[in-house]
């Protein structure tokens, strides 16, 4: 969006769409496909972008628990063996290993602080 048009230069800065017109953009929208060449320059211009810790947090809190679209979703046992032939053969360096061992401690470390504190 051009600077032009950002926060109280925007026309719209401010207002709110009635639940009428907003299902008319909606409709309006619907059935509209986005070109492979603009999905793919779209694409470019996000690739990247650096989030701060606060919005990557955001982020995280937005899809857990009840949230994620997968949850209390059992995966079927075609999935279960469709994950598990994708692990098999993989290889995770010594190294990998030890910053998962050591993000891992910490969390148990954070979680027995948590349950403590309670």
């Amino acid at each position: 969006m051009s600077e032009s048009k950002k926060g109280e230069k925007n026309p719209l800065y401010g207002k709110h769409l009635s639940l009428e017109h907003r299902k008319k953009i909606s409709d309006g929208n619907k059935g509209k496909h986005i070109l492979v060449e603009t999905r793919r320059r779209m694409s470019e211009a996000h690739k990247g972008k650096k989030f701060s810790l606060e919005h990557r947090r955001r982020l995280s809190r937005s899809k857990k628990g009840e949230k994620n679209p997968n949850y209390g979703k059992p995966r079927s046992l075609e999935t279960r063996r469709k994950i598990s032939e994708g692990n098999k053969g993989k290889y995770v360096s010594l190294e990998t290993r030890k910053k998962i061992s050591e993000a891992n401690k910490i969390a148990w470390q954070r979680r027995k602080q948590r349950d403590t504190a309670k």
